[in-house]
């Protein structure tokens, strides 16, 4: 049984994906989905958004069946999860990639949402094994947990940019119809090996900056969203703040996981996107200008390299879909 519970406020509701792949809620200013989607043996797709503003948990209590493992990326608002017997993690400025191993063990989603909070997931089961390939070198805890040996890991890693682009690619595929269970299939198989790159990759630890740094690079951060039309030049940005550029970047790479440029990009892009779903109905021109852009066709080419479509074929696809 795969029961989850949601609660905001004195609203509260169950929901047996056994039993139905997709549930909705809405609570006042705040609306949310949640879907699981069975994409190949031992791999499905959850897919979580909430819109608006307010403050909800998605709780999944044991038992949980067998070995497993999840691969999860969280995208706006901010937060905090929990694994039961593991330590509590945090999320904020932007999101975070996370994975667990959530064998007999209960999971909370504490989220305060600003206008959008989006979650993928991937839940990885023994059979995946099998799928992926059983002579694949998997990252030893990534095996144990499919073997159910592992039951108490949880770990938060910044969110690279490569996992930003496929949560937002997996969250609203570009295709419809037959094709999207053959590209759903393939963006979660990328997906999965990102992340198990990073589970199999160095410490990341070693040489992260201090809590005092932690606070500059988010001011950095702060100033950057707030003037992605006309942003300062790197060096610019690093002396507002009180740090080298090396140093900044470092920051950058730490808590976002991508550099002061690609951070950059990746926002101008996902504020373009937002603003596509929202049916703003302006020529690309003026869209690519209003996120920062002097070049049309710099814009687009940028909006498809990140989402895998153009803008005028996202924006056909949103209009489609509401």
């Amino acid at each position: 049984m795969e029961l989850w519970d949601f609660t905001s406020g004195s609203c509260a509701v169950s929901h047996d994906f056994d039993l139905a792949r997709r549930a909705d809620f809405r609570n006042r200013s705040l609306s949310a989905f949640m879907e699981e989607i069975p994409v190949m043996p031992g791999i499905f797709v959850y897919r979580v958004r909430a819109s608006g503003r307010g403050s909800f948990s998605l709780a999944k209590t044991p038992p949980f069946a067998g070995g497993r493992i999840i691969l999860g990326c969280l995208v706006g608002g901010r937060g905090s999860w929990r694994l039961e017997a593991a330590q509590t993690q945090d999320w904020r400025d932007g999101g975070r990639a996370y994975s667990m191993t959530p064998v007999d063990r209960s999971v909370t989603y504490e989220v305060h949402a600003d206008d959008e909070w989006t979650c993928v997931a991937l839940r990885l089961e023994a059979e995946a094994i099998e799928t992926i390939g059983r002579d694949m070198k998997l990252p030893p805890l990534v095996r144990a947990g499919l073997e159910g040996r592992l039951r108490d890991h949880a770990l938060s890693l910044p969110i690279t940019t490569e996992l930003r682009r496929l949560t937002a690619e997996l969250m609203r595929p570009a295709y419809g119809g037959a094709m999207q269970a053959l590209y759903r299939q393939a963006k979660a198989l990328e997906f999965a090996a990102h992340h198990l790159d990073l589970l199999a990759g160095p410490d990341r630890g070693e040489g992260e900056p201090s809590s005092r740094e932690m606070v500059r690079v988010r001011r950095a951060r702060d100033r950057l969203i707030e003037e992605l039309r006309d942003p300062p030049t790197l060096d610019e940005l690093a002396a507002s703040v009180g740090l080298s550029p090396r140093r900044l970047n470092a920051g950058f790479r730490a808590l976002y996981g991508t550099t002061v440029f690609d951070f950059l990009r990746d926002a101008r892009l996902d504020l373009a996107r937002r603003m596509l779903d929202e049916g703003l109905d302006v020529p690309l021109k003026q869209l690519a200008w209003s996120v920062g852009y002097g070049q049309a066709t710099n814009f687009v080419t940028a909006f498809r390299r990140r989402f895998g479509v153009t803008p005028g074929h996202y924006r056909r696809r949103a209009a489609e879909d509401a």
